[in-house]
Protein backbone atom coordinates (compact mmCIF):
# COMPACT_ATOMS: atom_id res chain seq x y z
CA UNK A 1 0.00 0.00 0.00
CA UNK A 2 1.31 3.57 -0.36
CA UNK A 3 0.30 6.46 2.16
CA UNK A 4 -1.13 9.22 0.25
CA UNK A 5 -3.29 12.19 0.79
CA UNK A 6 -6.34 11.80 -0.57
CA UNK A 7 -9.33 14.56 -1.92
CA UNK A 8 -12.67 12.65 -2.59
CA UNK A 9 -15.22 14.68 -4.66
CA UNK A 10 -18.63 14.06 -4.81
CA UNK A 11 -21.01 15.94 -7.17
CA UNK A 12 -24.03 16.03 -5.66
CA UNK A 13 -27.40 15.78 -7.53
CA UNK A 14 -25.82 13.87 -10.46
CA UNK A 15 -28.61 11.64 -11.33
CA UNK A 16 -30.69 14.74 -12.00
CA UNK A 17 -28.13 16.33 -14.39
CA UNK A 18 -28.31 13.16 -16.37
CA UNK A 19 -32.39 14.44 -17.28
CA UNK A 20 -30.76 17.80 -18.04
CA UNK A 21 -29.41 18.02 -21.47
CA UNK A 22 -25.86 19.01 -21.81
CA UNK A 23 -25.58 19.67 -17.75
CA UNK A 24 -23.49 16.07 -17.90
CA UNK A 25 -21.28 17.04 -20.78
CA UNK A 26 -21.09 20.87 -18.88
CA UNK A 27 -20.05 19.33 -15.92
CA UNK A 28 -17.17 17.11 -17.84
CA UNK A 29 -15.98 20.05 -19.52
CA UNK A 30 -15.44 21.93 -16.38
CA UNK A 31 -13.45 18.78 -15.04
CA UNK A 32 -11.30 18.49 -17.93
CA UNK A 33 -10.22 22.51 -17.49
CA UNK A 34 -9.54 22.26 -13.51
CA UNK A 35 -5.61 23.03 -13.01
CA UNK A 36 -5.08 19.88 -10.96
CA UNK A 37 -4.29 17.63 -14.53
CA UNK A 38 -1.34 20.12 -15.15
CA UNK A 39 0.41 19.45 -11.47
CA UNK A 40 3.27 16.97 -11.76
CA UNK A 41 2.57 16.03 -8.45
CA UNK A 42 -0.48 14.38 -8.31
CA UNK A 43 -2.93 12.68 -10.06
CA UNK A 44 -6.48 12.54 -10.66
CA UNK A 45 -9.46 10.04 -11.19
CA UNK A 46 -13.19 10.51 -12.58
CA UNK A 47 -15.92 8.35 -12.86
CA UNK A 48 -19.03 9.09 -13.02
CA UNK A 49 -20.19 11.37 -10.17
CA UNK A 50 -16.76 11.60 -8.22
CA UNK A 51 -13.50 13.26 -8.62
CA UNK A 52 -10.27 11.55 -6.88
CA UNK A 53 -7.04 13.28 -6.47
CA UNK A 54 -4.13 12.21 -4.89
CA UNK A 55 -0.70 12.46 -4.62
CA UNK A 56 1.87 10.79 -6.52
CA UNK A 57 5.25 10.96 -4.10
CA UNK A 58 4.76 8.80 -0.80
CA UNK A 59 5.25 10.47 2.79
CA UNK A 60 9.28 10.13 2.86
CA UNK A 61 9.23 12.29 -0.45
CA UNK A 62 10.89 16.10 -0.09
CA UNK A 63 7.09 17.52 0.34
CA UNK A 64 5.99 18.38 3.73
CA UNK A 65 1.82 17.86 4.59
CA UNK A 66 1.23 21.25 4.28
CA UNK A 67 2.37 21.26 0.67
CA UNK A 68 -0.28 18.47 -0.35
CA UNK A 69 -2.96 19.80 2.29
CA UNK A 70 -2.38 23.55 0.68
CA UNK A 71 -2.67 22.07 -3.05
CA UNK A 72 -5.52 19.84 -2.10
CA UNK A 73 -7.83 22.32 -1.12
CA UNK A 74 -7.10 25.09 -3.53
CA UNK A 75 -7.71 21.93 -6.43
CA UNK A 76 -11.40 21.73 -4.14
CA UNK A 77 -11.41 25.88 -4.87
CA UNK A 78 -10.52 25.87 -8.32
CA UNK A 79 -14.02 23.31 -9.02
CA UNK A 80 -15.93 25.47 -6.57
CA UNK A 81 -15.01 28.96 -9.06
CA UNK A 82 -15.44 27.16 -12.40
CA UNK A 83 -18.85 25.49 -11.11
CA UNK A 84 -20.22 29.13 -10.71
CA UNK A 85 -23.48 29.95 -11.94
CA UNK A 86 -24.53 26.00 -13.04
CA UNK A 87 -26.46 25.12 -10.32
CA UNK A 88 -24.13 22.14 -9.73
CA UNK A 89 -22.47 21.73 -5.92
CA UNK A 90 -20.20 19.06 -4.76
CA UNK A 91 -19.08 17.85 -1.15
CA UNK A 92 -15.49 16.94 -0.82
CA UNK A 93 -13.07 15.10 2.02
CA UNK A 94 -9.52 15.19 2.51
CA UNK A 95 -8.29 12.42 4.12
CA UNK A 96 -4.81 10.61 4.59
CA UNK A 97 -4.11 6.90 4.80
CA UNK A 98 -3.24 3.91 2.16
CA UNK A 99 -4.46 4.22 -1.21
CA UNK A 100 -3.34 2.67 -4.72
CA UNK A 101 -3.87 2.73 -8.03
CA UNK A 102 -2.40 1.22 -11.48
CA UNK A 103 -3.78 -0.31 -14.42
CA UNK A 104 -3.78 -4.16 -15.29
CA UNK A 105 -3.95 -5.00 -18.75
CA UNK A 106 -5.62 -1.28 -19.15
CA UNK A 107 -8.17 -1.99 -16.51
CA UNK A 108 -7.80 1.12 -14.10
CA UNK A 109 -7.51 -0.32 -10.29
CA UNK A 110 -7.92 1.71 -7.42
CA UNK A 111 -8.56 1.02 -3.57
CA UNK A 112 -7.47 1.20 0.19
CA UNK A 113 -8.18 2.63 3.50
CA UNK A 114 -8.30 5.98 2.61
CA UNK A 115 -10.97 5.85 -0.17
CA UNK A 116 -12.96 3.25 1.93
CA UNK A 117 -12.73 6.18 4.54
CA UNK A 118 -13.80 8.96 2.17
CA UNK A 119 -16.56 7.36 0.70
CA UNK A 120 -18.32 6.38 4.29
CA UNK A 121 -17.61 9.82 6.48
CA UNK A 122 -18.43 11.73 2.68
CA UNK A 123 -21.91 10.36 3.24
CA UNK A 124 -22.66 11.21 6.48
CA UNK A 125 -21.47 15.14 6.14
CA UNK A 126 -24.91 17.24 5.75
CA UNK A 127 -23.71 20.13 4.15
CA UNK A 128 -21.78 21.15 0.92
CA UNK A 129 -17.92 22.16 0.43
CA UNK A 130 -14.85 21.06 1.70
CA UNK A 131 -14.13 18.79 4.70
CA UNK A 132 -10.78 17.42 5.90
CA UNK A 133 -10.07 15.42 8.73
CA UNK A 134 -9.64 16.97 11.92
CA UNK A 135 -5.88 15.53 11.95
CA UNK A 136 -4.79 17.56 9.03
CA UNK A 137 -6.27 21.29 10.10
CA UNK A 138 -2.56 21.67 11.65
CA UNK A 139 -1.15 21.41 8.44
CA UNK A 140 -3.87 23.64 7.18
CA UNK A 141 -1.57 26.68 6.75
CA UNK A 142 -3.34 28.86 4.01
CA UNK A 143 -6.83 27.98 4.61
CA UNK A 144 -8.42 28.21 7.75
CA UNK A 145 -11.00 25.77 8.94
CA UNK A 146 -13.18 25.07 11.80
CA UNK A 147 -14.38 21.56 13.66
CA UNK A 148 -17.68 20.21 12.07
CA UNK A 149 -18.03 17.14 13.73
CA UNK A 150 -15.44 14.83 15.78
CA UNK A 151 -14.14 13.82 12.51
CA UNK A 152 -14.02 16.29 10.07
CA UNK A 153 -13.68 20.31 10.12
CA UNK A 154 -14.81 22.55 7.68
CA UNK A 155 -12.40 24.10 4.99
CA UNK A 156 -13.42 27.96 4.14
CA UNK A 157 -12.15 28.40 0.23
CA UNK A 158 -13.30 31.20 0.33
CA UNK A 159 -10.67 33.62 0.73
CA UNK A 160 -12.06 36.29 -0.69
CA UNK A 161 -14.29 36.88 2.09
CA UNK A 162 -11.20 35.60 4.63
CA UNK A 163 -9.19 38.76 3.43
CA UNK A 164 -12.35 41.12 4.04
CA UNK A 165 -12.74 39.47 7.74
CA UNK A 166 -8.77 39.72 8.60
CA UNK A 167 -7.57 42.38 6.69
CA UNK A 168 -10.76 45.03 7.35
CA UNK A 169 -12.58 43.07 10.29
CA UNK A 170 -15.74 42.54 8.31
CA UNK A 171 -16.31 46.12 8.34
CA UNK A 172 -18.03 47.07 4.74
CA UNK A 173 -18.92 48.80 2.70
CA UNK A 174 -14.92 48.67 1.45
CA UNK A 175 -14.00 51.85 -0.67
CA UNK A 176 -14.18 51.14 -4.36
CA UNK A 177 -10.73 52.43 -5.05
CA UNK A 178 -9.23 49.46 -2.76
CA UNK A 179 -11.03 46.23 -3.64
CA UNK A 180 -10.16 47.37 -7.41
CA UNK A 181 -6.84 48.68 -7.18
CA UNK A 182 -5.21 45.53 -5.20
CA UNK A 183 -7.73 42.91 -7.49
CA UNK A 184 -9.61 42.27 -4.00
CA UNK A 185 -12.31 42.42 -6.04
CA UNK A 186 -11.90 39.20 -8.49
CA UNK A 187 -11.91 36.91 -5.72
CA UNK A 188 -14.39 38.46 -3.90
CA UNK A 189 -16.74 38.03 -6.67
CA UNK A 190 -16.31 34.62 -6.54
CA UNK A 191 -17.34 33.90 -3.36
CA UNK A 192 -20.10 36.34 -3.14
CA UNK A 193 -21.55 34.47 -6.20
CA UNK A 194 -21.31 31.41 -4.29
CA UNK A 195 -22.61 32.57 -1.17
CA UNK A 196 -25.39 33.82 -3.04
CA UNK A 197 -26.47 30.76 -4.84
CA UNK A 198 -25.98 29.07 -1.26
CA UNK A 199 -28.55 31.13 0.13
CA UNK A 200 -30.99 30.75 -2.63
CA UNK A 201 -31.04 26.96 -2.57
CA UNK A 202 -31.62 27.47 1.67
CA UNK A 203 -34.71 29.55 0.67
CA UNK A 204 -35.76 27.83 -2.45
CA UNK A 205 -35.05 23.71 -2.20
CA UNK A 206 -38.29 21.88 -2.22
CA UNK A 207 -36.52 19.10 -1.16
CA UNK A 208 -36.17 19.19 3.28
CA UNK A 209 -33.33 16.98 3.21
CA UNK A 210 -30.87 19.37 0.48
CA UNK A 211 -32.60 22.53 1.80
CA UNK A 212 -31.10 21.47 5.25
CA UNK A 213 -27.54 20.72 3.67
CA UNK A 214 -27.68 24.61 2.19
CA UNK A 215 -28.99 25.79 5.65
CA UNK A 216 -26.40 24.51 7.36
CA UNK A 217 -23.55 25.34 5.28
CA UNK A 218 -25.33 29.28 5.31
CA UNK A 219 -24.76 28.77 8.91
CA UNK A 220 -21.26 27.90 8.80
CA UNK A 221 -20.23 30.64 6.64
CA UNK A 222 -22.58 33.07 8.16
CA UNK A 223 -20.78 32.70 11.80
CA UNK A 224 -17.40 33.36 9.83
CA UNK A 225 -18.27 36.06 7.84
CA UNK A 226 -21.84 37.84 9.93
CA UNK A 227 -21.56 41.36 8.63
CA UNK A 228 -21.18 40.78 5.10
CA UNK A 229 -23.76 37.77 4.66
CA UNK A 230 -26.35 39.46 6.67
CA UNK A 231 -25.86 42.76 4.76
CA UNK A 232 -26.06 40.82 1.81
CA UNK A 233 -28.96 38.67 2.59
CA UNK A 234 -31.04 42.05 3.65
CA UNK A 235 -30.51 43.51 0.71
CA UNK A 236 -31.05 40.52 -1.66
CA UNK A 237 -27.65 40.67 -2.43
CA UNK A 238 -27.17 44.07 -3.23
CA UNK A 239 -23.59 43.98 -4.49
CA UNK A 240 -22.77 47.99 -3.36
CA UNK A 241 -23.14 46.72 0.35
CA UNK A 242 -19.73 45.34 0.24
CA UNK A 243 -18.36 48.31 -1.88
CA UNK A 244 -20.39 51.20 -3.77
CA UNK A 245 -19.88 51.76 -6.89
CA UNK A 246 -17.24 48.91 -7.55
CA UNK A 247 -17.27 47.58 -11.11
CA UNK A 248 -18.53 44.02 -10.02
CA UNK A 249 -20.38 43.88 -13.41
CA UNK A 250 -17.13 43.09 -15.00
CA UNK A 251 -16.76 39.85 -12.88
CA UNK A 252 -20.28 38.76 -12.13
CA UNK A 253 -20.85 38.48 -15.91
CA UNK A 254 -18.50 36.34 -16.28
CA UNK A 255 -20.41 32.99 -14.76
CA UNK A 256 -21.32 30.57 -15.62
CA UNK A 257 -18.06 30.23 -17.93
CA UNK A 258 -18.07 27.93 -20.66
CA UNK A 259 -15.20 25.45 -20.61
CA UNK A 260 -15.02 23.88 -23.88
CA UNK A 261 -11.94 24.63 -24.52
CA UNK A 262 -10.61 22.80 -22.63
CA UNK A 263 -11.45 19.38 -24.88
CA UNK A 264 -8.27 18.15 -26.63
CA UNK A 265 -9.35 15.17 -27.66
CA UNK A 266 -12.61 13.06 -27.32
CA UNK A 267 -12.99 9.46 -28.36
CA UNK A 268 -16.61 8.00 -28.29
CA UNK A 269 -17.33 4.04 -27.76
Amino acid sequence: MAYRYLLYIDILGFSDLVNEPGKVEDLYEVVASLNVHKHPDFRSIVFSDTILVYNLSEMAGCRNPSYYVMYLCEFAQDLQARLLGKDIYFRAVLVRGDFNHYELNGIPCFYGEALVNAYQSEKKIKAIGLFMQSSLAEFSDVFHTEAFNEEYDFVFITQGLERVRDAYEGQIPLPKWLIEETEEIHGLSLDLIHVKHICNNKQKQQSLDIKSKFERTWEILQNRYPQVLDALEESDFDWDVVSRGANWNAYMKQYPANYSWAIEARVDF
